[in-house]
């Protein structure tokens, strides 16, 4: 990895932070710290389940989910009891996609909240380093460049992905044998189905909701838009909620450190883009006060730092922020009930700097 790589100053990544992601990701998968193997602590009322992709019944051919499920790791959490015991009521489907080389458990108190509202969370994880390494230069500005080209590929390969296992779901729902297996899928409404994604994976999810209609809504948590949503935009439900990092100076877009000086353009560029697809098909663009990039995971996956500084009174704000956010936009754009959205936007909230709203074109799911 270049020196140039590791160094990359906080500041010029604003909220996002795919170089410091890579980074992190790549330290994580070197010293073995994967992401599911860190303490963390989870809210008892809420079960878990691996999905094994490989197998299950349906349309979908052997060939297609062998290959699936070789590269990806499927888990879904959902309430251990039922809100009406007995009841036949499918529930609301989120899709998880972590950031760069993380995995979706490293987000339990996101995903606990969902759960908490009357979700199940589809978390899906690439299984192994070869999915993110290879391609990444930033040593001068044309590496930096077929990078992103690179990693916007990735985006949209990761984006075919959410949707194959969505069709790999629906074909086994009439006739899975594994009882586990079956219990979750009987309780899932494939009608009511969004994602959100932290980082690299907040990309992901926006582009999945454009390739795919079956993704009412998209939640992007912090992640610089990767594939061609970059470009179009997403004429679905949209909420991008960002860290408090602040846009890059003149300096930074004028630096002579190549990274610095690329990643802030990309950062500038970003905002830029989203701001106008927005402005053109509607949306909600928020910063969570004081926070950063790390302030979206679990304490437990953060840098020692981080994580001392989440002992503090004030560290839970964002999460908490996050959850109610996120939440009520989903409820309103996914599973189509009551939402208290609007107030939202509309109060005096001392964590949360709204940027931008404008009610997408696109109704809320009935």
């Amino acid at each position: 990895m270049p020196a140039s790589f590791i160094r990359l100053p906080v500041r010029s990544s604003r909220r996002r932070g795919l170089v410091g992601v890579l980074c992190l990701g790549a330290a994580l998968l070197a010293v073995g710290l994967g992401v599911a193997g860190l303490a963390r602590a989870g809210d008892p009322e809420v079960a878990v389940t691996l999905v094994p992709l490989s197998g299950l019944c349906g349309g979908t051919s052997a060939a297609s989910q062998r290959d699936i499920a070789e590269r990806l790791a499927v888990r879904a959490w959902y309430a251990r009891k039922p809100e009406s015991a007995g009841s036949a009521a499918r529930l609301p489907v989120i899709f998880f996609n972590a950031g760069w080389g993380g995995s979706a458990e490293g987000h339990m108190n996101q995903i606990d909240a969902l759960v908490q509202r009357g979700y199940v969370v589809i978390g899906i994880d690439q299984k192994g380093p070869e999915a993110y390494k290879a391609f990444v230069d930033f040593s001068n500005e044309e590496a930096f460049k077929r990078t992103r080209a690179a990693v916007d590929l990735k985006a949209g390969a990761f984006a075919k992905d959410n949707s194959a296992v969505l069709d790999i779901l629906q074909a086994a729902i009439p006739c899975s044998e594994n009882h586990d297996v079956a219990s979750v899928l009987k309780r899932l409404d494939f009608d009511r189905v969004g994602i959100m994604g932290y980082s690299f994976g907040g990309a992901v999810a926006a582009e999945t909701s454009r390739q795919d209609p079956r993704f009412k809504a998209a939640v992007n948590l912090d992640g610089w838009l990767f594939g061609d949503v970059s470009r179009l935009g997403l004429q679905r439900p949209f909420l991008e909620i960002s860290d408090d990092s602040g846009l890059p100076t003149a300096a930074d877009l004028n630096s002579s450190d190549t990274v610095l000086r690329m990643t802030s353009k990309l950062t500038d560029e970003d905002y830029t883009q989203v701001r106008a697809n927005m402005d053109r098909y509607g949306g909600y663009f928020l910063v969570m006060t004081g926070s950063r990039h790390q302030s979206f995971v679990d304490a437990s996956q953060r840098s020692f730092l981080a994580r001392m500084a989440s002992l503090l009174p004030s560290a839970n704000r964002t999460i908490e922020a996050v959850n109610s956010y996120a939440g009520a936009f989903l409820d309103q754009y996914v599973a189509g009930k009551a939402s208290d959205l609007g107030r939202l936007i509309a109060s005096r909230d001392d964590r949360v700097k709204v940027i931008f709203a404008k009610p997408p074109a696109v109704e809320a799911t009935q």
